[in-house]
């Protein structure tokens, strides 16, 4: 008796890694984003008033973007100067908008002037601009996935190498941002601009791994109504889970980052190199635990198991929990800020798994979806949806954030433009050390009281609802089971040099003439 061999995409690891590469730009630009608008308040004295503001538009904006981004990734109306037989439906988008935002990212660090209004308009303006870049492109990256990779063994594969591309990706946006925030002059923002504008450039590598997105669909499977469309995947009762799981997700992660930089200066008294180098030592810190747990979770992952992964992440997730009981016990015990380094990391390491469990179970949604219907192919809808979901969350933790710690009285000086006149480089060093110590005492003590609640009630707050939508989430047993039988009767490999991939589609649905499967599809 004859056993079917084992459904693979045929990608090496080499090809894998080069899928994985896709996400270093978009990371890193996304990193100069989120931090961008807290160098503006915090360095340059930005109207956070003003700021909060135009944060509140960003924050509406960035989300729409998402679900903009999915519907037009599936009209495809790039598909005149990039055919879909050999560019597929997602390269062309990540190959335009990779180079448009790795310029937008750059200008956020070349601003015209560092009048504090002027400081909001411009991130307003460019902000604005790389949400839209930065979504069709994650988009592009999360739906490419569950369509070159068929089963979970290889989309885990493929995340553990996204670890290390994300932490890469991280890691050159923000850098350059902390030595920015070590030593703000002129020169420095604009050597931390240029080197956005080379970091945005090198994912480009991966667009000749994206092109294979090309599963054969039918463009009639799929309605053309915007709206209804995404309310009809919300319908589904694992997908509405999952986005009620980012949402919570995204949130506890924006807070912990975003909040990281002013817990070291306003509860720590940190400024300047010293603050810097104790990011830059968290972030190596936890670079270090999630690459210490990769093998592990990759191997879990890699195999058929008759456990209920579910309830093994949650509860994986939940270990977090016990952050903020050693950041209480540990302080006055470890020398500040030792203790909330290791509270990051403890939060941090809980969600490695999380990053695995997320992806897969995205993936599992969009294959039931492709399974129920004949032809139809629609991942980027769902890619769009929940990156909606999920963006709301981080834009809310962010809005929240700024809000309360201006309701709190946050005021901070320009250190740099304050001392820019002295011509004697000692006096402008201990001039801006002065001021940078101004700021931290010269604040009101309901600033760092509001900094550390969030870390100790509305962060473990979030995670905890986050562990128990995973706990609960419908999609195993039987059900997983048949989603596995199935995807091995509709997945088609597209790298095979003998079979492009518009014959596959032609042959699969003989009804709809090439020229019109083209026009309607993309």
């Amino acid at each position: 008796m004859e056993t079917s061999a084992p459904l693979t995409s045929g990608h090496t690891w080499f090809q894998k890694a080069g899928f994985a590469m896709s996400l270093v730009s978009p990371l890193a630009c996304a990193s100069v984003f989120v931090l961008v608008k807290d160098i503006y308040v915090l360095e340059l004295a930005a109207d956070i008033q003003v700021m909060a503001a135009a944060g509140v538009v960003v924050a509406i904006w960035g989300p729409t973007t998402y679900v903009l981004a999915g519907y037009c990734l599936e009209k495809g109306f790039l598909s005149r100067w990039f055919p879909w037989e050999t560019w597929g439906r997602r390269a062309p988008w990540y190959l335009t908008h990779c180079v448009a935002c790795a310029i937008s990212t750059a200008l956020l660090y070349f601003p015209p002037s560092w009048d504090p209004v002027v400081l909001c308009i411009w991130y307003l303006i460019w902000g604005c601009i790389c949400a839209w870049l930065l979504a069709v492109q994650f988009t592009c990256f999360e739906s490419a996935r569950a369509e070159i990779y068929p089963t979970k063994e290889e989309r885990s594969e493929t995340e553990s190498l996204c670890k290390i591309t994300a932490g890469l990706g991280n890691a050159l946006g923000l850098l350059p941002q902390l030595v920015v925030a070590a030593n703000m002059t002129r020169l420095s923002l604009s050597l931390a601009g240029a080197s956005f504008l080379l970091v945005g450039l090198v994912s480009l590598v991966s667009v000749p791994v994206l092109r294979q997105a090309r599963q054969a669909f039918d463009p009639n499977a799929v309605a053309g109504c915007f709206i209804w469309e995404y309310l009809e995947v919300l319908r589904q009762p694992a997908f509405a889970m999952l986005c009620m799981y980012r949402f919570f997700d995204g949130a506890t992660n924006t807070l912990l980052v975003n909040g990281a930089l002013y817990y070291y200066t306003f509860v720590s008294g940190l400024s300047g190199s010293s603050r810097s180098v104790y990011i830059t030592v968290t972030g190596a810190a936890q670079g270090i635990v999630t690459m210490s747990l990769l093998p592990l979770w990759t191997i879990f992952f890699r195999k058929r198991r008759q456990v209920n992964i579910n309830k093994v992440c949650a509860g994986s997730c939940a270990m977090g929990l016990v952050a903020p009981i050693a950041l209480y016990l540990l302080h006055g015990v470890l020398p500040d800020p030792w203790d909330f380094l290791v509270y990051f990391v403890l939060i941090g390491g809980s969600f490695t798994g999380q990053t695995y469990w997320r992806a897969i179970v995205l993936c599992w949604i969009v294959d039931e979806d492709c399974q129920a219907k004949e032809g139809r192919r629609r991942e980027a809808i769902f890619v769009g949806c929940i990156s909606l979901i999920s963006s709301t969350g981080r834009a809310a933790a962010s809005g929240i954030l700024l809000s309360a710690l201006s309701a709190a009285g946050l005021e901070v000086s320009n250190c740099a433009a304050e001392c820019t006149g002295l011509a004697d480089r000692d006096a402008m060093s201990k001039c801006r050390e002065a001021c940078e110590v101004q700021n931290f005492e010269s604040q009101d003590p309901a600033v760092a009281t509001c900094i550390q609640f969030f870390y100790f009630a509305v962060i473990p707050s979030c995670q905890l609802i986050a562990c128990a939508l995973t706990w609960i989430f419908p999609i195993k047993g039987q059900r997983l089971e048949l989603i596995y039988e199935k995807q091995e009767e509709i997945y088609k490999k597209t790298s095979a040099p003998n079979t492009p991939a518009h014959v596959e589609a032609k042959e699969t649905f003989p009804d709809v003439p090439r020229e019109d499967s083209n026009a309607q599809a993309l």
